[in-house]
């Protein structure tokens, strides 16, 4: 037995091994946390495993049915490990779900037509390499339009990537050059392919889990930062964005303009529709404010029917542009539930930042400026300049 060979066994019993360590710990990961996706992650690698102990077994097991359950369970694993890696990127939508089991079937058909009908061993690596190639490039897409936000999705889309471009010339051997590429071929080609498998599995194990830890830090962080109704800043995240957005206004002298605005008899609306048509109405003036923003704009919920904006670089007359807008917006909206207009009432503050300003002195002077507009009243807007 040359060494080559001897190598590529080892790889492949590495592969095996490496995936079965794997299967244990996130097996017992996913046990503790109940999480789906994960569990979808480890059936595929589960079927791989089993997959890469059936090609050791070839010499053992006869040859036709090692070859259709080995390369069967590959395809059908790296499908289940395609979805898996999809729906933890939010990317599996019911086209993508139907494309990829569509790609695995005809694989898997073109893959048994050609035991049947032309049985060579390069024309049967380059239907499942092709694909694997096909199957891996749907993680791929969802990695390269994410990895902008993400350095972890970058090493991910590379590492994906390497692997659809290790088969593309497996492929390309197989079918082009002639080169011996079955299973225990003693070239360099066949070598590359599975030091790129074992790498993929070690490096992408490791990377599906970080994942899972990044995506649940950002959702925790959304969910310490975003009311939960209304889906904007809660009062704390605002609190902690406008200190810094003022303070980087204070810096370049600018102007700045805190709005406060609340619901014109809100109470009214929840004594007389009931609380859950109350939240619907918070949510819907939430979402039509945050489309006619400015970019810039902090907005936040501070509590019950009370919101803020912090809008920089925008002096009184813009300020109470903007406020008259938010008003007509909210006037004209056609809520459901309540057979009623809703209004705003709304006051501004704005500092044209020459001295020291702080969040609370905008408030309470945006208060004042509220509380004027609901004597005057209601549904209209009052400011105070500093």
């Amino acid at each position: 037995m040359s060494l080559l060979l001897l190598d590529i066994k080892t790889v492949i019993i590495l592969l095996a091994i490496g995936n079965i360590c794997f299967f244990i710990l996130i097996s017992a990961y996913s046990y503790q946390y109940k999480n789906r996706t994960i569990w979808t992650f480890v059936l595929g690698k589960l079927l791989q495993i089993i997959a890469f102990i059936i090609m050791l077994l070839r010499e053992i097991l006869p040859f036709t049915l090692s070859i259709f359950l080995s390369n069967t369970l590959l395809l059908i694993g790296t499908m289940i490990e395609c979805i898996a890696l999809l729906i933890l990127l939010k990317s599996l939508t019911a086209n993508v779900r139907k494309a990829i089991i569509i790609v695995t079937l005809i694989g898997l058909f073109s893959f048994y037509s050609a035991i049947l009908f032309y049985n060579f061993e390069n024309v049967r690596i380059a239907i499942v390499s092709i694909t694997i190639i096909l199957l891996v490039a749907f993680p791929v897409r969802a990695f390269y339009r994410n990895c902008k936000t993400s350095i972890l999705q970058c090493i991910m889309l590379i590492l994906y990537s390497a692997i659809a471009l290790s088969l593309l010339l497996r492929t390309y051997n197989a079918l082009v050059i002639s080169t011996d590429v079955t299973l225990f071929a003693e070239n360099e080609y066949q070598t590359l392919a599975f030091l790129t498998r074992f790498i993929e599995m070690l490096v992408g194990s490791i990377g599906f889990i970080l994942l899972v830890k990044e995506q649940t830090d950002v959702e925790l962080t959304r969910m310490a930062m975003i009311d939960e109704l209304t889906n904007i800043y809660n009062r704390r995240a605002f609190i902690q964005r406008a200190d810094t957005l003022i303070a980087t206004e204070l810096k370049k002298k600018s102007p700045l303009s805190f709005i406060i605005f609340d619901i014109d008899r809100f109470k009214g609306i929840n004594d007389t529709y009931g609380h859950d048509v109350g939240d619907y109405i918070l949510k819907e003036i939430a979402k039509v404010i945050s489309n006619v923003l400015p970019k810039g704009a902090i907005f936040g919920r501070y509590g019950g029917d009370e919101f803020v904006v912090l809008v920089p670089n925008c002096n009184s007359a813009k300020a109470i542009q903007l406020a008259e807008t938010l008003r007509v917006t909210v006037l004209q909206h056609p809520f459901q539930h309540i057979s009623t207009a809703c209004t705003l009432s709304l006051g501004i503050a704005t500092t044209e930042a020459t001295s020291t300003i702080s969040l609370d002195r905008l408030y309470t002077n945006a208060d004042k400026a509220l509380y004027q507009s609901k004597e005057n009243g209601r549904n209209q807007v009052h400011a105070i300049r500093l």
